[in-house]
């Protein structure tokens, strides 16, 4: 009976043992399968974050590029509002108001070369050249201009070619002449210089002031089309409109893109 309870005492702990170390290992696998599942998850919400993060980097960077875009046109577009009402503003505050206007394109073109789309900023340096061809035009246009517009205001109220008011026919003689003074030859011009000033006086359209800013702008005819502007045509706006439209389609086109 002694040696039987000994047996079975022997034959229980080996079947203990054995019990322990496969409880062990399950718990063991358990862990390891817990941990690779961890591990699994924690890899997937990196590569979230980080998809997360390039997106909203991409959102951030088209967002800036139509900011930057939209504010370059809106600086050049607001630049030719200010040269077609400058003949009808005081002579005193057009360079200023010229002045600021440049200064935002130019800052606003800086907004379009950091933005790395090389057709983009290639249109804007159109649009940048014409802008500052504007500028250079801008002030001699708005004294021609602004001189066209009192010499019409003082034509006669009926038939401006057959009236025999000497102030009407003295208006309407040097609206003429200075629309077609850049065609006439140096010598030409030369010859008729006192006689288009004594018209422009003769009209009672212009001060003295003004008679004086108008001859020395038509000393020299260089882009006289261009001053003058036109009734049908305006070849300096045109082209400014030609510049602008390129870059909107190439902006548009490009924010198209990366949206896609």
């Amino acid at each position: 009976m002694a040696v039987t309870s000994a047996l079975t005492t022997l034959v229980a702990v080996p079947v203990t043992l054995v019990a322990a170390h496969w409880t062990r290992r399950s718990m063991d696998r358990a862990a390891d399968a817990a941990g690779v599942a961890g591990l699994g998850q924690s890899e997937a919400a990196v590569q979230a974050a980080r998809l997360q993060g390039r997106a909203g980097r991409e959102h951030a960077l088209e967002s800036d590029r139509r900011v930057a875009c939209t504010e370059f046109l809106r600086a050049a577009d607001l630049l030719v509002r200010t040269v077609r009402e400058l003949p009808a503003s005081p002579r005193e505050v057009r360079k200023e108001a010229l002045d600021r206007r440049v200064t935002a394109v130019i800052e606003a073109r800086a907004g379009i070369a950091v933005l790395g789309l090389a057709d983009v900023s290639s249109r804007a340096q159109d649009v940048l050249e014409q802008c500052l061809r504007l500028e250079r035009l801008a002030l001699r246009r708005a004294v021609l201009r602004s001189a066209i517009g009192a010499l019409e205001r003082h034509w006669c109220p009926r038939n401006p070619e057959v009236c025999e008011d000497p102030h009407h026919r003295a208006a309407f003689v040097a609206w003429d002449l200075l629309g077609g003074w850049g065609r006439l030859e140096d010598e030409d011009r030369w010859e008729e210089l006192d006689f288009l000033e004594w018209v422009l006086k003769e009209s009672h359209a212009l001060t003295a002031d003004e008679v004086a800013q108008v001859l020395e702008v038509a000393d020299s005819v260089v882009h006289w089309d261009e001053l003058m502007g036109g009734w049908i045509r305006d070849p300096l706006l045109e082209r400014f409109q030609a510049v602008r439209d390129e870059f909107a389609t190439a902006a548009r086109g490009s924010l198209m893109t990366a949206a896609g």
